[in-house]
């Protein structure tokens, strides 16, 4: 299925994917927000939604998927659309599983997974969110720690996709990954 294509001919459908994930999505592909020609990236791209804090969604020219926050964090999060879609709808709030030391083995990823995901559950319209997750065609339950290790695997391989930040004094400022 086409997720972009569903959200773009169903408003009110993206209307409720934004609001529980934070992802509106532009009419089309859009030049990235250079930050007034400050920015400059490791990898082509084109910005095709947004979050509510002013951070930016990147297709890449491999067809990957980049994320540069309003806070100077960029990184590959997904491989695919797909993949991203799937990273929003069961991670719900991807920026919450961040901590690289989770990463280590398959049961801490599940456990970190498992808690994480039932605590931004309890404050979520899960009601919502089903009828979202139906509305895509896609199954309700889903392997958390399988979607993560899938986003912690793209945003560590290489070529790692980077924003550079070209300061009034001639510096360039590498951007955070969007790991800790």
């Amino acid at each position: 299925m086409d997720y972009l294509e569903t959200l773009r001919n169903d408003a009110k459908l993206a209307e409720e994917f934004d609001m529980l994930f934070d992802f509106c999505l532009l009419d089309g592909l859009e030049e990235r927000d250079t930050a007034e020609g400050r920015c400059t990236f490791s990898l082509p791209g084109k910005a095709f939604a947004r979050d509510g804090a002013g951070g930016e969604y990147h297709q890449l020219e491999d067809g990957s998927i980049g994320y540069m926050s309003s806070e100077g964090e960029c990184g590959r999060i997904a491989e695919s659309v797909d993949d991203l879609i799937h990273l929003l709808v069961y991670s719900i709030c991807w920026h919450d599983y961040c901590d690289t030391s989770q990463y280590t083995d398959i049961s801490t990823l599940e456990a970190y997974a498992n808690e994480r995901h039932d605590e931004i559950a309890s404050y979520t319209e899960m009601d919502v969110w089903e009828t979202v997750v139906q509305a895509l065609g896609m199954p309700l339950e889903a392997n958390v720690a399988a979607e993560l290790q899938k986003f912690y695997d793209a945003a560590h391989r290489a070529l790692l996709y980077i924003c550079y930040f070209h300061e009034d004094d001639g510096t360039v400022t590498e951007s955070q990954n969007l790991f800790f």
